[in-house]
């Protein structure tokens, strides 16, 4: 099915011997790849294996340029930091006085991070435990579909889309 641009011009969707759209995408669907690919990344997932997975198919390339222009290695460095590495980051000030060294983290900046998460309301903590918990989950499966084949991979696959979806929409719920 061929799409048009804002000029009523078609843009036909191609897609190279990896089966790799070389065309343009529709609007929604390339936020929806962007927003998919962009989670992969801050999971810990290459830029190669993004690209080669079912959902997204995007160059990789075209993922290159879109983690510099929506700064997705900020997005990972901070959506990486949890209730549990703030605890660390303390253990690790508190194993250095024990040890006599110096303190790897500043108390200051451990204690601004400390306040920050209790300045949280309960519904917000709570969807950062949940979204914690699904993100395994998720992780988990995509291995799942990742290692299926034939019909049960189609299958997986579906059923972690439908999955990925409601996820999002209880998510929204919390926040």
């Amino acid at each position: 099915m061929a799409t048009t641009n804002k000029n009523n011009i078609p843009i036909v969707e191609e897609n190279d011997e990896k089966g790799i759209s070389t065309g343009r995408l529709k609007n929604t669907e390339r936020d929806r790849k962007i927003q998919d690919a962009q989670c992969l990344f801050i999971r810990g997932y290459s830029l190669q294996s993004i690209s080669e997975m079912e959902t997204i198919r995007i160059g990789v390339k075209t993922l290159n340029s879109w983690r510099k222009k929506f700064n997705w290695d900020e997005e990972k460095q901070l959506q990486n930091i949890s209730p549990n590495e703030i605890k660390s980051m303390i253990r690790s000030n508190i194993a250095a006085i024990k040890s006599g060294k110096s303190m790897p983290y500043k108390p200051d900046d451990i204690s601004k991070l400390a306040a920050a998460w209790e300045r949280m309301d309960d519904n917000k903590k709570k969807a950062v435990y949940s979204m914690e918990a699904f993100d395994s989950f998720i992780d988990w499966f995509t291995d799942l579909v990742a290692k299926s084949k034939g019909q049960k991979r189609d299958t997986n696959l579906e059923l972690l889309k439908k999955i990925r979806l409601l996820q999002d929409n209880y998510i929204e719920t919390l926040i």
